[in-house]
Parts: C-alpha cells; structure tokens; sequence
C-alpha cells in the first residue's frame, strides 16, 4: 500500500455521494507496501479503506472483489467491498480502477505469540477449505518458477558472491517441488500472509488483508509462506512452539496428506526462495528507477536466512503424520 495517485477533497466528496455513508469527514494516504495507492477515508459513521489499483486493470479487479466477498460469505475473517446504491463495487477513479472496503478494527502485530499463531492457522486453513470449492473463480500465479528463473541474471549481482550459487541451486531444487505442486491439493491460495496482512483487535484476529497476489496454487505452498514468516526466529529456524499452534490449528480445518508433508521441507524452501527473489527483483527496480519503482523495499537477506535454515534443518518433525 502507498499512494500514487493524489486525489483532492473534492474528488473524494463526489466519489463518496455514490455510497449510503453520510458526508467525507477526513482522509489520509497510507505510505506503506509497494503497489497500490491506499487511503483511509472517513465518514460520520463508518471508517473505510479506498484502495486504487496500480497494476491490475478492470479485468483483473473483479477476482479480488468476488474472492473476498466469498470468504466473507464462508466464515473466513475478510474486509467485504461495499455497494453503492446500484449495488456496484469496482469503480473508476481517474482512470484507474478503484475498490472501496470497510476499515477492519485493530492493527498489526508488533510480536507474535503462540495464540496468534494458532488463530492465523486457523484462518488459513478454513480459507484453503473454502477455495477448494471455488472452480469458476481462477487467476494463474505470475511469480511461479518462470518468474524467478527468467529474473536470476537480473538480480545475481545484487546477492553476495558467497551466495550466488545458493540462489542456482535453490532454483534447481525448487523444481522438484513445481514439477508435484500440481498434483498435491490446489485451489486459490493467498500467496503473502505476512504477519503485516492480519489485523488484531487486542488478541484477536480481525482480518486478513491484501489478497493482491492471490492466485492458483498449491495449498502447501500457501502455508510454508505463512509459516516462514510467521513462525521465524532472528536466526531462520523455526520457533517450534510457534509453529506446532499454526500447523496444528491449520489442521483441525483442513488435515495435510501424506504426499504433503513428503514434499514439505521443499514447499519450505520454495516459499523462501520466491520471497528472496521478490525482494531481489524490488532492489532492481528501485536501482533501474522509474515511476513504479517501490519506494520501500525489505531487506531480501531476511529471507535468504530463512532459506539457509530451511536447507540445513527444515523441521519436519512439526509435521505429524
């Protein structure tokens, strides 16, 4: 979330006369994340969250729209997008698509705790039980192995040379795991449930944000993300207290197979990769510049520590069978 597109006061009252909300109070850009333009908009009696899109066009907006109006429909703990009064939910604002949803309670997490961790396995895992049965709602994954394979050359000078040949190899391993990914369960995965995409009222999980990278995929790839970030220590491994409430809360919703857990130290370390590379590839943008260079970009060493950890001691034994 960040703000590229300036709207005025004005432009907001007259988007705002379309909605049930009373008159604009206030408004606010929210300069964090990468690739929207986020603003907390403010009415009498409601406090929302207007979300224009950079990157995806009015093709592609109404999967994100649909995705979390089912979720919310399902039990799974969502921010809906509202309605105007013809009972529309993407719109237009200077050309660009734009989708308004009310403002969840609570914030992020400033430290994890085993109960956040089992109720962010649970929530997962009652999504993953829900997206198994959305066959008319698809979108591909376009950061899967094409992504970060075709971007190596591109970012190999931006990893330190004692780790080049970390990155080679992980691509090669990793394709073992994209080669049976497609075999193992699969439905719409949330793809970045970072501890910075679940909002808590007090100690309790109000929502799950930001289903941006949303797509097709393998369920397993979609709870090493969240268990990586998660469930991580300063030093890689995994905190296994902190894991043992996320995979077992995650189960009581959706058990994993056998075919699973063979293949979880590579779901693990696939996850890690295609995050090492994420941020690789937003270090290149930054220094190549231009108007979508992000301005933030995360330290991509965070996740090389994670996978060297991964590599050397994946913990499966977390895993029952």
């Amino acid at each position: 979330m960040s703000v590229y597109t300036e709207l005025t006061q004005q432009e907001l009252q007259d988007f705002s006369l379309q909605f049930d909300l009373g008159a604009l109070e206030s408004f606010e850009g929210v300069d964090a994340g990468v690739e929207n333009t986020t603003y907390f908009v403010t009415f009498p009696q409601h406090q929302t969250v207007l979300q224009i899109f950079e990157e995806q066009g009015f093709d592609e907006v109404p999967f994100f729209i649909e995705l979390n109006r089912r979720l919310g429909q399902d039990g799974v703990p969502v921010a809906i997008p509202i309605a105007n009064r013809q009972g529309e939910r993407l719109f237009q604002l200077k050309g660009k698509p734009a989708v308004l949803f009310p403002r969840l309670k609570g914030g992020t997490l400033k430290q994890r705790s085993d109960e956040a961790c089992r109720q962010i396995g649970e929530a997962l895992g009652k999504m993953h039980a829900a997206t198994q049965h959305y066959a008319d709602l698809s979108r591909d994954n376009h950061r899967w192995n094409a992504w970060w394979e075709g971007n190596v050359d591109r970012v190999s000078d931006l990893v330190e040379a004692q780790y080049q040949s970390t990155l080679i190899d992980q691509v090669e391993r990793s394709k073992s795991f994209v080669t049976v990914a497609p075999a193992l369960p699969n439905g719409l995965i949330h793809g970045d449930l970072f501890m910075d995409n679940a909002l808590f009222d007090g100690d309790r999980l109000s929502g799950i944000i930001d289903f941006y990278n949303a797509c097709d995929g393998a369920f397993a790839f979609d709870l090493a993300v969240t268990l990586n970030d998660w469930c991580s220590g300063a030093d890689g491994r995994l905190i296994p207290s902190h894991a043992k409430a996320l995979l077992t809360a995650y189960q009581s919703q959706r058990p994993l197979t056998d075919q699973e857990i063979t293949y979880w130290p590579l779901a693990l370390e696939t996850a890690a990769l295609r995050f090492w590379m994420l941020r690789l590839v937003a270090l290149a943008r930054k220094r190549e510049g231009g108007p979508q260079a992000p301005p933030h970009v995360k330290d991509p060493n965070d996740f090389l520590t994670i996978l060297l950890a991964r590599r050397h001691d994946p913990q499966c034994e977390l895993l029952d069978r």
